[in-house]
């Protein structure tokens, strides 16, 4: 064969690097598959996909795969997706569905065939149904095997606790630990003689309006020793989780300042003769008032939510 010489040598150097060039793409879905499975360890990567997976699940199980196929749930029929476990332990959802440890569960899993009977595995999911049994639509599932470390779990439960508290603070006007000294309606709060109640419409919140003591101030400007929030009293569909609050009650209160604008808003048509008289807070989403025990917790979501602007 005849000597190619440098020009020729390079010619097939150049033909050999489009070939490779070609073929990377192939290579790297192989490696990132491959990485993705935890080299068939798991069904996910194991870090940040458990604490991701535990961040959009409201219920983080462990359990073992009795049935496949199969659903204890009448209202939801059997399909290659469905599967029933028995439940281990379980690490998150508890105040959803109570502690299902030793009972069976219908699970909707993310993928079919990704287990098969006897297998164990972690599950995240969330409550498609709960009633005489539990029913969980999976975000997805770690074999035991190749199960994250239980601290992911934790971390990427408590960041889905916390969300709608940063959310909260980011638009509250203040933040204060206090006790509630006194509730009234709000004609006994300042209101008498100004005008007659408006009759009650459809989803009337029913306000009442609290007087509370500050014991320590986390956002907004000085308060002063005593703070005036309302709070739907009506267990409404609209209001049913709203806080209701009670004298003696010592809490950590994320408050929005109530106004003229905003008053359409909270259906606050019956408090706008108090606001012009003095400063006004609402609490209207179950974030907005927290157990005293969460204030340092609150105080590190602020000091977050600073850092993170």
């Amino acid at each position: 064969m005849r000597d190619q010489g440098w020009g020729g040598r390079a010619s097939v150097r150049r033909k050999l690097a489009q070939s490779v060039r070609k073929k990377l793409p192939v290579c790297v879905a192989v490696l990132a598959m491959t990485m993705a499975t935890g080299g068939g360890g798991g069904l996910f990567a194991q870090d940040d996909n458990a604490r991701a997976l535990a961040e959009r699940s409201a219920i983080v199980v462990d359990g073992r795969v009795l049935k496949l196929n199969a659903s204890e749930e009448p209202m939801l029929a059997t399909s290659e997706r469905t599967a029933v476990i028995l439940v281990l332990r379980m690490h998150a959802g508890s105040e959803v569905a109570g502690d299902q440890a030793g009972r069976n569960v219908t699970v909707i899993l993310s993928r079919a065939g990704a287990l098969k009977v006897g297998d164990e595995a972690r599950f995240f999911g969330n409550p498609r149904f709960v009633g005489k049994t539990l029913t969980i639509a999976d975000e997805g599932e770690i074999v035991s095997k190749g199960a994250a470390p239980l601290t992911d779990v934790q971390r990427g439960s408590q960041a889905r606790k916390d969300r709608p508290v940063l959310e909260r603070l980011g638009v509250a006007s203040l933040v204060f630990r206090g006790t509630v000294d006194a509730v009234k309606p709000p004609e006994a709060a300042g209101e008498q003689g100004k005008r007659p109640p408006s009759p009650s419409s459809e989803h009337d919140p029913q306000w009442q309006v609290a007087t509370v003591r500050v014991a320590t101030l986390l956002k907004g400007s000085e308060a002063g020793q005593m703070v005036t929030v309302a709070f739907a009293s009506s267990n409404d569909i609209v209001w049913f989780h709203a806080p209701k609050l009670k004298a003696g009650q010592d809490a950590v209160f994320i408050a929005h300042a109530l106004n003229k604008e905003n008053a359409s808003r909270y259906r606050a048509s019956e408090l706008s003769s108090l606001v012009e008289k003095q400063p006004v807070y609402v609490v209207v989403e179950p974030s907005d008032v927290l157990p005293a025990a969460d204030e340092a917790r609150v105080r590190g979501l602020l000091s977050s939510g600073k850092e993170a602007k």
